[in-house]
């Protein structure tokens, strides 16, 4: 069969036409220069706090960008988005150089861009990609409020609070570096954790650490056990609620009664681990780009999973009256979808 010159032509010219818009996003997205934007931050006396955690998302491959949109589309759906926690591996492989960095661009500022994601607070800690570059040009961008003005990482470690409940903050996040886990670096993190959750007037109804490393997995790292010993006992003495995490590429919650609750949500982009069931405490795991949501409240914490579709694959709630053990006061509210892995 011969193909007519004219439909040969047609397919010549779509080719080239998609051709030459690629390369002009690609080319707006590396050379643009990013506008400071007036930060939607959330209210000090906000009664309900929601927000996004994800991490090894910097790529600037397709599966981040599907991410993204996924994040996008929730935001607009659910209207509450008060910001976005990265878990870290922010620029694949090997960090970035400096604040002038290209990858600004291309794998954060660019890339969340959509109408909800364009104005909030993106709340960061450094993985071990991030520090194979330069960890404290990461540091510099924030202190210098370069770019769009998003990207808040004040130190290695460092500490935020949020909304209100009756008199004291609603949440309070301690974000960590774990990256570096000598005895003196770990130490002076543990007594920040400790300072930041010690009983006090201003004791958060709501607690949460943030870092890179998991302690509990059971995905493809395995445990953490520098953390194990070091971090997880501050975490047990003052009580913490939930304790965030990315490094394994993959969706897990994990339920240990005596311990925090453990979200893994290290499906941001790069290729994905698989999650071995039926270990202890696992309650959700899946092999699935995409990334966590949680809201707060004073009664309520709700934990959900998003895939890169948009789509809900569970949620689970817990009371703040609950005083038996975590496990028993962790409620499914939704249940997964049936697993394509």
């Amino acid at each position: 069969m011969v193909v007519p010159r004219k439909i040969i032509l047609r397919l010549a010219l779509f080719v080239g036409l998609t051709v030459v818009v690629t390369l002009a996003v690609l080319a707006y997205c590396q050379l643009s220069t990013p506008q400071p934007v007036a930060l939607a931050v959330p209210s000090a006396t906000a009664a309900r706090i929601s927000f996004f955690a994800l991490g090894d998302q910097g790529t600037a491959q397709f599966d981040q960008w599907r991410v993204a949109r996924s994040m996008e589309n929730v935001a607009e759906k659910t209207g509450d988005l008060d910001f976005v926690i990265l878990l870290g591996d922010n620029f694949y492989r090997d960090g970035i150089q400096s604040t002038e960095d290209r990858q600004w661009n291309w794998k954060f500022e660019n890339m969340y861009s959509g109408t909800k994601l364009a104005t909030i607070p993106f709340y960061s800690v450094l993985g071990n990609n991030d520090v194979r570059g330069n960890g404290e040009a990461q540091i510099q961008y924030s202190r210098d409020q370069a770019g769009s003005g998003r990207w808040q990482m004040p130190g290695h470690y460092y500490s935020k609070d949020f909304g209100l409940d009756n008199g004291h903050p609603l949440l309070r996040v301690v974000f960590v570096d774990s990256n570096n886990l000598t005895p003196e670096n770990m130490a002076k993190q543990v007594r920040f954790i400790a300072e930041a959750f010690a009983p006090s007037a201003t004791q958060a109804t709501w607690r949460i650490v943030v870092a890179h490393h998991p302690i509990r997995n059971a995905g493809h790292h395995g445990e953490t056990e520098a953390l194990v010993s070091t971090l997880l006992p501050v975490l047990q003495k003052y009580h913490v609620d939930l304790y965030l995490a990315g490094h394994d590429h993959d969706q897990q919650l994990i339920v240990r009664d005596g311990e925090p609750y453990y979200v893994i949500s290290g499906g941001g982009g790069q290729s994905l681990h698989m999650v071995s069931k039926g270990q202890e405490g696992l309650l959700f795991g899946k092999s699935k780009h995409g990334f966590a949501r949680t809201v707060v409240d004073s009664s309520r914490m709700a934990i959900d999973f998003y895939d890169d579709d948009g789509q809900m694959a569970v949620r689970y709630a817990v009371r703040r009256s609950c005083t038996e053990p975590a496990s028993a006061c962790l409620k499914q509210t939704m249940a997964p979808t049936t697993d394509k892995e």
